[in-house]
């Protein structure tokens, strides 16, 4: 749990944004672990369905990062997280890969800002997830 905000910098995580919309350090704390779980899981879950064909599970996972996202980070990756999802809705998996890959770089570096915080402020936790 964090005293303080861990200091950055950043490439993608807001803290002033996050704590405007979560009110707490303990609050944020939580739901930073949250997120890191679910990049850990997602970015690489959405790349496997997308290879399958699977675009309606992928979407599915889109759309859970897509609520996570504007909590943690600026207008700009809200935007291409929310064109994403909102492809993967109609498009095909090809389509939906090709817009998801520079994405994923960028959850990517998110993951690792999320990391770095929650390390920083003692909290890390240890499930040894890859992109």
């Amino acid at each position: 749990m964090f005293d303080t905000i861990p200091p950055g910098p950043y490439h993608y995580l807001d803290f002033d944004r996050a704590l405007e919309k979560m009110g707490d350090l303990p609050a944020l704390t939580d739901l930073l672990g949250m997120l890191q779980v679910s990049l850990m899981r997602d970015i690489p879950q959405i790349e496997v369905l997308l290879k399958q064909d699977n675009v309606l599970l992928a979407n599915r996972m889109l759309h859970a990062l897509k609520g996570f996202i504007p909590i943690f980070c600026g207008d700009t990756l809200c935007d291409e997280v929310a064109a994403v999802e909102l492809l993967s809705r109609t498009g095909s998996a090809a389509e939906v890969a090709l817009a998801y890959a520079p994405l994923r770089s960028k959850l990517g570096l998110l993951r690792q800002d999320v990391e770095q915080s929650l390390s920083a402020g003692g909290a890390l936790f240890e499930n040894g997830g890859a992109d």
